[in-house]
């Protein structure tokens, strides 16, 4: 069955909502004839956030939320799934899409708690790599179900593009909420020309430092340490979300960091001089 326009539009309508969640599995369960879903989302550095879990029933809804927050805690390092997924995954096939019986998983326990106590007939898994992420969706059938056919991993591949997209922003919208609800460095408190002193000064040390940022790079990484926001750096620069990600990510990379309270660190560390990050 293809989705219409209308129950397209109100999933896309609900992104960043509370009752996302609810509202992606109703449009799998309508278009893959589904018992359970879940949906994690994994950052560079290999770490799971679930997104999705949810189920038919209250009961099963339950079961599955607790797998969930079980799998992100530390079992996901024994799923060969995502394993196997990100394995696979090139830049000329970011989406891997594959039928999993209980059968196929080695691990004993793991096939136990994930599949067998969650009354688990079949997974139809969908792997994707998208905005420097990887996002691991699973769709399941109960024992009361039939298995899944070609059809339906076709159907899967044919949706894998939207449902992707659709969770990228979602995901975008939840880091945004976060940022606006995590207490930062107001730029409005310093004055408009101690502001932009600071800006050229830091924006200058970056150019120096070892690892050889680029103007850009040095653009948004000096914005970060005055308390920008993503969204306010896109706004100032004229660039997109993704893009600042992008050069954030490679700019942390150069100057051998991994986060903004490493690079604020250095760079108060550095204010007194001509030194440089290193």
């Amino acid at each position: 069955m293809i989705p219409g326009m209308n129950e397209m539009a109100n999933l896309v309508g609900g992104i960043g909502d509370n009752h996302f969640s609810q509202n992606f599995f109703s449009f799998c369960q309508d278009q893959l004839n589904v018992d359970q879903c879940t949906v994690f989302s994994f950052d560079h550095h290999g770490n799971p956030e679930c997104l999705v879990a949810e189920a038919q029933h209250s009961q099963a809804r339950n079961v599955t939320r607790t797998l969930a927050q079980e799998y992100t805690d530390g079992a996901f390092r024994r799923d060969p799934n995502i394993i196997f997924g990100q394995a696979a995954l090139t830049p000329n096939h970011p989406m891997l899409v594959r039928c999993v019986s209980p059968a196929h998983i080695r691990d004993q326990g793991y096939r136990r708690r994930f599949y067998h106590d969650a009354l688990v007939r079949q997974e139809l898994a969908l792997v994707t790599s998208i905005d420097d992420r990887t996002l691991y969706c699973s769709f399941y059938r109960s024992d009361e179900q039939r298995d899944f056919v070609h059809e339906d991993t076709l159907r899967l591949q044919y949706l894998g593009g939207f449902l992707a997209q659709t969770l990228s922003k979602h995901t975008q919208m939840l880091e945004l909420r976060h940022r606006e609800d995590t207490p930062e460095i107001k730029p409005a408190t310093l004055s408009l020309e101690r502001r932009e002193k600071m800006y050229e000064d830091l924006r200058n040390t970056l150019l120096k430092a070892t690892g050889g940022l680029t103007q850009r790079e040095a653009q948004i990484c000096a914005s970060i340490a005055l308390g920008y926001t993503t969204l306010g750096i896109s706004l100032n620069l004229g660039i997109s979300i993704n893009t600042v990600a992008t050069h954030r990510k490679r700019a942390y990379a150069k100057l051998g960091i991994s986060c903004q309270n490493e690079l604020f660190a250095r760079y108060y560390d550095n204010m007194g001089g001509a030194r440089n990050l290193n």
